[in-house]
């Protein structure tokens, strides 16, 4: 059987938790545990605030099996595509689908999770994203990246089909790179909504642990789409992810933007510094590189079948990739130094080669 292209792994495997899977479980269970309650909160932020956010249809997989009442209300009344999410009770599994009817996830549901009892399932409305945006709010600034169309294309670091930009906000100015008005303007409109007054920071501060800028930003990683309509909603917020990028990324990111490509430059996802024998990686032969520990793995675009590969890498260097894609993520809990949107480490490279990575400024040099 062939096997799948990068594409194919990034639409099978986009959730946060496969990329988790060899973070230590004090760390990973945090930031699972947020991720499986975030719709309650982004409702929270919505009542609160005034989040724009995506509706969000709750129920027990009991419900759902027995064709309950108020869900065959809720499946009748539910019109076009919607998105699934089912939540093990007992384990940390996930069980996703997107841009189907309700009837046909229900029915993917059934076939996949054997047993719907053990489950709490939310249903929300498939929003066709014509823009995206990540960002993290710190108390120094805001740090992210947006693209047209696809949040898939920021949360997997495949920027095949549109380049993102990178955008740093120290409350007084902006600095996006490549600069785009149009980026700057979805950055800025987006980040003016995580905007609180005096009475809803003190109401949010009972209900979360959380933190607030000088001016009233909601401290913070936050994920939000526009439709083609201009339609904007915020898909999530998570607290511990926002606290996982230290703001001397602000600082680091923003001496990286606009410096012209040596050797090998891309931006710092996660700091430090490593030396080793290169492994360069085609991602077919994923489950068969020969990679010892403590080699620098070099790829074109991580995926979630190198993850084995990356825990046992002394850094990781990637072609593709953001500052805020999950493979980044995992790269920072790892403590794994990583430097992505290289564009041109896989060709210039070559596995066997000794080669230096200093993550915090974002280069890789070959030495021998």
């Amino acid at each position: 059987m062939a096997r799948p292209t990068p594409q194919e792994y990034f639409r099978r495997h986009s959730a946060l938790a496969d990329w988790l899977a060899h973070v230590r479980p004090e760390r990973r269970d945090a930031i699972l545990a947020e991720d499986s309650t975030r719709a309650a909160r982004l409702g929270l932020l919505h009542e609160l605030m005034g989040l724009p956010i995506l509706a969000t249809t709750h129920f027990s997989g009991g419900e759902l099996a027995a064709r309950a009442r108020s869900f065959e209300s809720f499946r009748a009344s539910a019109e076009g595509a919607y998105a699934v999410r089912a939540f093990h009770r007992s384990d940390e599994s996930v069980l996703r689908n997107r841009n189907l009817p309700v009837t046909e996830l229900t029915s993917w549901l059934e076939s996949k999770a054997g047993d719907l009892d053990q489950y709490d399932i939310e249903f929300s409305p498939h929003m066709p994203n014509a823009w995206a945006t990540i960002f993290v709010v710190t108390s120094d600034g805001v740090i992210g990246e947006v693209v047209r169309g696809s949040l898939r294309q920021l949360t997997q670091g495949d920027h095949t089909a549109a380049s993102p930009s990178t955008y740093v906000y120290d409350f007084t100015d902006w600095h996006v790179e490549p600069h785009q008005p149009r980026y700057e303007q979805i950055a800025r409109s987006v980040l003016e909504f995580t905007r609180a007054g005096k009475d809803a920071q003190t109401a949010l501060g009972r209900r979360l642990d959380c933190g607030f800028t000088a001016d009233g930003h909601l401290q913070g990683y936050y994920e939000a789409v526009v439709d083609p309509g201009g339609d904007l909603r915020f898909i999530d917020f998570n607290i511990a992810l926002g606290r996982r990028l230290e703001s001397s990324y602000l600082e680091l990111i923003r001496s990286q933007q606009g410096t012209l490509r040596d050797e090998v430059h891309g931006l710092t996802a996660s700091r430090g510094s490593a030396q080793g024998v290169a492994r360069v990686l085609i991602h077919r032969e994923a489950d068969a590189l020969d990679l010892a520990d403590g080699e620098v793995l070099v790829c074109v675009e991580p995926t979630p079948d190198m993850i084995p590969l990356i825990a046992r890498a002394s850094a990781l260097v990637a072609d593709r990739g953001g500052l805020l894609s999950h493979c980044s993520v995992v790269c920072r809990e790892m403590g794994i130094p990583c430097v992505v949107g290289t564009v041109n480490a896989t060709e210039v490279i070559q596995s066997g080669r000794q080669v230096v990575v200093e993550a915090d400024s974002g280069t890789v040099r070959v030495v021998a």
